[in-house]
């Protein structure tokens, strides 16, 4: 770990610097998107220590963002849908990682407005999200994984094929 970001992310973390922090996280992620190896140069040393950077960024994010709350209303081939915001800080948006069999197949942000959480008070009513998986991507037997910043897990299901319905046995006569 690197001390010196450590220091930083815990006085922002005291200041209450969420949207700071949150900005240092695209910062940081943007530089390691930039660190391309070449056939005369490897990046990783500085990926190495700009990943460590962003563990660190991300727990002083999660530790004032405080607990998400939210709920996935409907799976299936067609739509995944729900609502997910930060108990402490329901001006922010949540990101919404959801995976088939372990791979992450698309990341979106809870940020649709649904009049029924405006009605019962969550928020601005600016927390749901929405996925269309893409055709023939939702193929049961499917482990489907739905989780809010990255840490929350809102949905974790196998989805089984459908049975099969067992033919009629014949009687005797029928034959």
């Amino acid at each position: 770990m690197n001390p010196g970001i450590e220091g930083i992310v815990g006085m922002y973390v005291k200041l209450g610097e969420l949207d700071t922090l949150q900005r240092m996280k695209e910062h940081r992620q943007n530089l390691l998107d930039q660190c391309v190896d070449t056939a005369h140069f490897s990046f990783d040393v500085t990926r190495s220590i700009y990943k460590s950077d962003l563990e660190v960024i991300e727990a002083g994010i999660e530790s004032l963002s405080g607990e998400v709350t939210g709920h996935v209303d409907v799976f299936n081939e067609n739509r995944i849908a729900g609502w997910a915001l930060y108990d402490q800080h329901p001006d922010k948006r949540v990101a919404i990682d959801i995976y088939f069999n372990g791979d992450l197949v698309a990341e979106v942000v809870a940020d649709h407005f649904r009049k029924d959480l405006l009605k019962l008070n969550k928020g601005d009513g600016h927390h749901g999200f929405m996925f269309e998986p893409p055709a023939g991507s939702y193929q049961p037997p499917l482990q489907l994984e739905i989780r809010a910043a990255k840490r929350k897990m809102l949905k974790a299901v196998t989805v089984e094929p459908p049975a099969v319905p067992a033919e009629p046995a014949m009687d005797a006569e029928a034959k």
